[in-house]
């Protein structure tokens, strides 16, 4: 995480250009569109609110200083499937997740899985990118001051998510190709598979379980793999 800029440190600046953002480049969601939301979007140039921790399950947030010494600002609402992007704590536009944001030459790209962030990065024109900083009070943000403050309880909690969702998949693949297998469309032409590994119910919930807390784990440290998050909704690296 050595590419953390930390634009949390200072006041936002009032009264920077907005320039380059009078457009966004959706990727496959909604543009802007207000009427879609069960709550609505924020008003254009609408000031950035507090960031409540009591609402830290539901909402994230990220930031970056942008070369122009404005800071742009991304808010998170994991359970609208939505962003909002800042300019010096000024709302700009709102669009369904995925999508990339642009400033000027550059870009930000926002992606989510149902357990947090796949990507929150400033893609520069030159092709390097930058993660954005958590912002003080998000679930990302504290797992972050975890690891920094006691290395050996992060490294534990991430070889443990690792092991977690390593069982998973070697105890619950057998049983989905079982399932996969019965249906009509395959068991009307070929034989049916027949899974050595046979769970009890309170077992297989205590795995599904488990590989939610680790995916959670994952999310919150950027940790993706196509195979082993693949269940918990991870995307290629």
């Amino acid at each position: 995480m050595s590419d953390w800029h930390g634009p949390w440190g200072g006041a936002a600046r009032k009264g920077q250009p907005d320039k380059g953002c009078d457009g966004l480049d959706g990727l496959g969601g909604l543009d802007d569109d207000a009427g879609v939301w069960s709550t609505p979007a924020p008003e254009p140039g609408a000031p950035l609110p507090p960031f409540r921790r009591s609402l830290s399950l539901r909402r994230t947030r990220f930031a970056i200083e942008l070369s122009d010494a404005s800071t742009a600002t991304v808010d998170i609402d994991h359970l609208e499937g939505r962003a909002s992007l800042y300019r010096d704590d000024r709302h700009v536009r709102t669009s369904d997740m995925p999508v990339r944001f642009p400033l000027g030459t550059d870009g930000i790209e926002v992606a989510a899985s149902r357990y947090g962030m796949q990507r929150i990065h400033l893609i520069c024109a030159d092709g390097t990118q930058r993660r954005l900083d958590p912002a003080p009070g998000t679930p990302e943000h504290w797992r972050a001051q975890l690891s920094r403050r006691h290395p050996g309880i992060g490294r534990v909690l991430a070889a443990g998510a690792v092991i977690v969702l390593t069982i998973n998949l070697i105890l619950l693949a057998p049983q989905l190709l079982e399932l996969a297998t019965h249906l009509p469309l395959w068991a009307e032409r070929f034989t049916p598979f027949v899974s050595p590994i046979d769970l009890p119910a309170w077992a297989n919930t205590a795995l599904t379980i488990t590989a939610a807390l680790a995916g959670i784990e994952r999310a919150l440290t950027f940790r993706q793999h196509r195979l082993l998050d693949a269940e918990t909704g991870g995307i290629e690296s």
